[in-house]
């Protein structure tokens, strides 16, 4: 399933452009529609190596382009799941200078499979050409984004390219999930607050009429069948945390995803309630009943991935 929300690498900066919090639905290929086509470029650069191994690369000399463009070169054989809207993609991915030729940027699991891949945003209103380079894209295929200059001169830049020249992307979409949890909802225990959920996913609190109990407890209202969260896994999260006096706390949904870090990281990220969610698997909603101090509140977390 999926792990890294980002690398650590200059290009943060386009990836996080991509996150942002709504529902999602992972759309059959028939129905997604891409914003970035084949060009004269990205159809014309030659990859050598299969999916999931590092690419190497023969870039055309003399194509200027004044728009960015995509080709899928390896596609894979099931495309009854693709990168539609609202979708969190697990992608490795190699950039080159159009100009030399030369590697600028390698996702670490291109080089060790113990790696994990990063993660893409694609979504309408905060698109960028890393994330449409992989709209509609189905989990298996290799992509080639030719960036324009225009497009490319900040990563460019961040990464050492030729200025006012194209940079080249290799993409591999490793899956794509959508930003809710996914499964069937089951009944939580005696006594939890009610939890329900729009068309969307978003999620809803009804406090019980009484006192919050005493220390935290959690249950699962939904099982993912993602990977388990460990103790040393950074969790990216939808997350509705509703005081028991019934005020929003928190409410991903409407500012976007977040990584609540590790369990070593509570202190900092001030996610108290990190520690229920190891044990769970990506994909699960988790319903959580904390009172620290007579500080009660609930907290609705669906696991989106885990890096």
């Amino acid at each position: 399933m999926l792990r890294r929300l980002v690398p650590a690498t200059a290009v943060v900066t386009l990836l996080l452009a991509g996150l942002t919090g709504c529902g999602a639905q992972q759309a059959p290929s028939a129905d997604c529609a891409p914003t970035l086509e084949p060009g004269a470029l990205s159809d014309n650069v030659t990859v050598l190596g299969e999916f999931g191994d590092v690419p190497e690369v023969s870039i055309p000399e003399d194509i200027e382009i004044l728009s960015s463009q995509r080709t899928i070169v390896d596609e894979a054989e099931d495309r009854s799941v693709v990168a539609g809207e609202d979708t969190l993609a697990s992608v490795n991915m190699a950039f080159f200078d159009a100009a030399s030729g030369e590697q600028l940027y390698a996702s670490p699991a291109f080089a060790s499979g113990d790696e994990a891949p990063e993660f893409l945003m694609v979504a309408k209103d905060m698109a960028n050409p890393l994330s449409e380079a992989v709209r509609c894209a189905a989990p298996g295929d290799r992509v080639v984004l030719a960036m324009s200059p225009a497009d490319s001169a900040q990563i460019a830049a961040q990464l050492g390219g030729t200025p006012d020249a194209s940079v080249v992307g290799v993409i591999d979409l490793v899956e794509a999930a959508p930003l809710v949890a996914q499964g069937s909802a089951r009944g939580l225990p005696s006594g939890y607050p009610a939890v329900v959920t729009n068309d969307e996913g978003r999620p809803g609190v009804v406090l019980p009429p009484r006192e919050a109990p005493a220390g935290v407890s959690s249950a699962e209202r939904i099982i993912g069948d993602g990977d388990e969260v460990s103790a040393q896994d950074d969790v990216v999260a939808q997350v509705l945390s509703v005081g028991w006096d019934g005020e929003q706390r928190l409410n991903t949904w409407d500012t976007g995803l977040v990584a609540l870090g590790t369990e070593e990281q509570i202190e900092q990220s001030g996610y108290t309630f990190r520690g229920e969610l190891t044990g769970k698997t990506v994909g699960s909603q988790v319903v959580i009943v904390e009172n620290r101090d007579g500080d009660a509140q609930v907290v609705v977390v669906d696991i989106v991935g885990i890096s």
